[in-house]
């Protein structure tokens, strides 16, 4: 018994087509990436400034000053 393969292209030279790199994949995996950036710039940031805010805050005279927006990243950050 014979298959007839007439107007059938064999399997080793069918065409699959190539996945396409689109604005709109782009812009979902942008989306999708995004909040881990910034929540490592965050944990990041908060990590090289806590010495100095935990230092200011352990000061007994309170006269160290540090600035607010250094508080602040160590105050949002969850590990700090």
């Amino acid at each position: 018994m014979t298959a007839d393969h007439q107007g059938m292209t064999p399997p080793d030279t069918e065409t699959t087509p190539s996945p396409r790199l689109t604005p709109g994949l782009v812009a979902f995996i942008g989306v999708m990436v995004a909040p881990a950036l910034v929540a490592f710039a965050i944990v990041l940031g908060a990590w090289a400034v806590s010495d100095e805010v935990y230092a200011a805050e352990s000061e007994p005279t309170g006269t160290a000053e540090v600035a607010e927006w250094k508080t602040t990243l160590v105050g949002i950050c969850p590990i700090h």
